[in-house]
């Protein structure tokens, strides 16, 4: 995926969403993108991961239940590597037990977000005060 810049225009922040549902991931890079982020999607954890290393988003937003490596795989492996363990990863999941939420945070996790909690709107005001607050 190319992402394209207007002149003169400055850097847009950019977010990686990694949701395996792709009418919800449809609709997060809708309200993203009009919200000024440059959006990249993932369908699984592998890409998902290749993403990441590829395209050094601002943020992640990751789903836990995903193909291929699951959103907490992946929250491992990006914290253990050096070029992307400072990215803030949002955990976005269907998923909402305790301990699923503490093992989220445990690995790295900024925020754990249950998707029936939250609207779209809602969190995209939670990625706008994380990028506002790591641009300062």
């Amino acid at each position: 995926m190319v992402m394209h810049k207007a002149i003169n225009q400055p850097a847009r922040a950019k977010v990686l969403f990694v949701e395996d549902e792709e009418a919800l991931s449809d609709i997060y890079a809708t309200k993203l993108s009009m919200e000024g982020y440059d959006v990249f999607t993932a369908k699984d954890g592998v890409e998902g991961m290749d993403l990441a290393l590829h395209d050094n988003p601002d943020l992640i937003l990751l789903d836990v239940i995903l193909p291929k490596k699951d959103g907490f795989e992946v929250l491992a492996e990006i914290k253990k590597n050096q070029n992307l363990k400072a990215i803030p990863v949002l955990m976005l999941s269907n998923l909402g037990q305790d301990y699923e939420v503490k093992r989220g945070m445990k690995l790295g996790a900024l925020k754990f977000l249950i998707k029936s909690d939250f609207t779209p709107s809602q969190v995209t005001k939670e990625v706008n005060e994380i990028i506002k607050s790591n641009k300062k």
